[in-house]
């Protein structure tokens, strides 16, 4: 007895995973299938295109305007034996089609709309930074202009100030060069003659007591030939 429960869950056990392997296969064969379905339907659907294209360019004009009528005629006695639901559902129906085809061209209509102000967008922030770019480059050229011009007013005035400091020098120099006049005493008038040199116009050259020579001009002034002062 026990040998035979363990045998038939051996069976059933077995049965189970059988079926748990054909729905795990079952799936992809319907899918397989399905797409099978699709592209014979493809085939089909080009093939009696093709059918139709090739009939059609045999038929003659006034084939053609035959079976247009015809068309027309059949449209015509199929509409007469129409009842006026059917028409409203036909229009209905119509309308719908209709209503999805326009929402569909409205939808790519706004998609290309966003496009373009996107790439407007891009476009005019692309304009932006290379304006900020060229702003930046002629700022720092207008910053180094500035400073070189700065430093060169700086040498510039260094060396004016140089030159003046120099200038000043050389007139200090001269003025301490030029000849000391003073107010001339008795005194001077009988100091010792220098018989050989003489002043401006043949002034008479006297030699003071530290050995400085000067002479007495037209104003009465003592002016020094030398730099040694009485």
């Amino acid at each position: 007895m026990k040998k035979t429960f363990v045998m038939l869950s051996l069976v059933l056990s077995l049965l189970v995973a059988f079926n748990g392997v054909a729905q795990d296969e079952k799936p992809g064969k319907n899918k397989a299938k399905k797409e099978l379905n699709d592209a014979d339907k493809a085939a089909k659907k080009a093939a009696k295109a093709e059918k139709k294209a090739a009939k059609e360019a045999t038929m003659t004009d006034d084939e053609k305007a035959a079976k247009k009528a015809a068309k027309a005629e059949k449209k015509a006695a199929k509409e007469a034996t129409m009842t006026d639901a059917d028409k409203a559902a036909k229009k209905a129906k119509k309308a719908e089609k209709k209503a999805a085809k326009e929402e569909k061209k409205s939808a790519s209509t706004d998609a290309t709309k966003q496009a373009a102000v996107e790439d407007r967008m891009a476009k005019a922030r692309a304009a932006k930074a290379a304006k900020k770019v060229a702003a930046d480059g002629a700022a720092t050229t207008d910053n180094a202009t500035a400073k070189a011009s700065k430093k060169a007013d700086e040498v510039a005035g260094l060396k004016d100030d140089k030159m003046s400091k120099s200038a000043k020098k050389n007139a200090d120099e001269k003025v301490a060069k030029l000849p000391k006049e003073e107010k001339a005493t008795p005194a001077d008038y009988k100091a010792p003659v220098d018989k050989a040199t003489k002043g401006p116009d043949g002034s008479t050259v006297y030699i003071g007591p530290r050995g400085g020579k000067y002479y007495i001009n037209k104003n009465g002034n003592k002016t020094y030939l030398s730099s040694v002062k009485n």
